[in-house]
């Protein structure tokens, strides 16, 4: 048994920008046995694919297949794969997932290749290979659905870490260009073969185009339990950091906002068995470091001049149809967050603020990572508990 570990890094990110997902990846042991790691370095990387890169989704089909195509070819069945990303690379890497989890893992020497595959992952009505399996064999099976079977390995993935999945199809300038279409078929929701899944959250991120993208679960109002089930903090959790979407996902120069939500992903794919370097110590909590205005640099004055400043809605109540509701799974604000705000007056996020007014608590009172839902339940390493004090 091996682990495989993809990292997926985001648009207009290289390797001298230190992305929480280049750090992550430094930090896996290279003596460690029976452990392989694949980095992929961001569509939009060289001079010229900029632009392309961060507009209509350019370069994320090839994005997911270079990070399948390496799995394909080193899996066999038992590994434990693990992957991350950060930005639009989170939104690969979670596409990357719902890709394993409808085809499975390529077989060397398949008649099927890598992008006739996701040709079929395209294809959204087509049946995934877990419902081909547990349905009939009979002679109504074409023939990529039988080499599917013959020639696909089913696994569940052990670990999906990511830092702000954000914007549409994960492109913050999605929604400005139609080329994005092209992409409504990516599957990054959060499936049962999704054994771990956290999702790290930036709290003081103002770009509305850079809305984050939650794993949310929808039940049928008509039934009981929802005919959903509900997944434990231990299993799955999105958590609420300080700092702007680079704070949190790392980039920037000397920031010592991104070591918090490094640590906490850092922390827990470490607990699933993810092995690095021995030694590596964090930079404490600075209550007093300095938050990016993403906002006012961001280099679109289009997007200054028809979007005002956006605060991401924290805690949100459940969204309730006529027939589903769909609510974000375990949403939890950090520690940190409260430190920052009992020991810094100048900190006021408004989204904070409205979010601690619905559940009426003080948040300079609060200690410690709590549950968005009820504030009364503190958050540890792998369970919650209601709150002693």
């Amino acid at each position: 048994m091996k682990r495989l570990a993809i990292f997926l890094d985001g648009t207009w990110n290289t390797l001298n920008n230190n992305t929480n997902v280049w750090r992550l990846k430094s930090l896996c042991d290279p003596n460690a046995p029976d452990q392989m790691v694949y980095y992929g370095q961001g569509v939009g990387t060289r001079l010229g694919e900029k632009a392309r890169g961060g507009i209509g989704g350019y370069g994320l089909d090839n994005e997911i297949l270079d990070g399948y195509t390496w799995l394909a070819e080193v899996f066999e069945p038992g590994d434990e794969i693990f992957i991350f990303g950060f930005s639009r690379g989170a939104y690969a890497a979670r596409s990357l997932s719902g890709l394993i989890s409808k085809c499975g893992v390529l077989r060397p020497g398949a008649p099927l290749s890598v992008e006739q595959l996701y040709e079929r992952y395209r294809r959204d009505a087509e049946p995934t290979i877990r419902a081909l399996k547990a349905g009939p064999a009979d002679a109504s099976r074409t023939l990529e659905e039988r080499w599917l079977l013959s020639h696909c390995e089913i696994t569940d993935i052990k670990f999906v870490g990511v830092w702000d999945t954000v914007g549409s199809l994960g492109n913050p300038l999605g929604r400005m260009h139609r080329k994005v279409a092209k992409y409504k078929f990516l599957d990054t929701h959060l499936r049962l073969s999704n054994q771990h899944a956290f999702h790290a959250v930036a709290l003081d991120e103002h770009r509305e185009p850079f809305e984050p993208t939650f794993w949310t679960r929808t039940v049928d109002n008509a039934k009981p339990d929802g005919g959903a089930r509900p997944r434990t903090l231990a299993e799955v959790e999105q958590r609420w950091f300080v700092g702007a979407h680079a704070n949190v996902g790392g980039g920037y120069p000397s920031d010592i906002l991104a070591q918090a939500p490094l640590k906490w992903l850092m922390d827990k794919a470490a607990l699933h068995g993810l092995r690095f370097r021995p030694g590596f110590q964090m930079d404490p909590v600075d209550p007093a470091a300095p938050i990016t205005d993403s906002y006012s640099e961001f280099g679109n004055p289009l997007l200054r001049a028809f979007s005002k400043r956006f605060y991401r809605p924290v805690g949100p109540p459940p969204q309730v149809g006529a027939t589903k509701t769909t609510a974000r799974i375990n949403e939890t604000i950090d520690g940190s967050v409260f430190d920052r705000w009992r020991e810094n007056p100048a900190y006021r996020p408004a989204n904070l603020g409205q979010w601690a007014e619905r559940k009426g608590v003080d948040p300079a009172m609060l200690v410690g990572a709590r549950l968005a839902s009820d504030p009364s339940v503190i958050v540890g390493e792998d369970l919650a508990t209601p709150a002693t004090a």
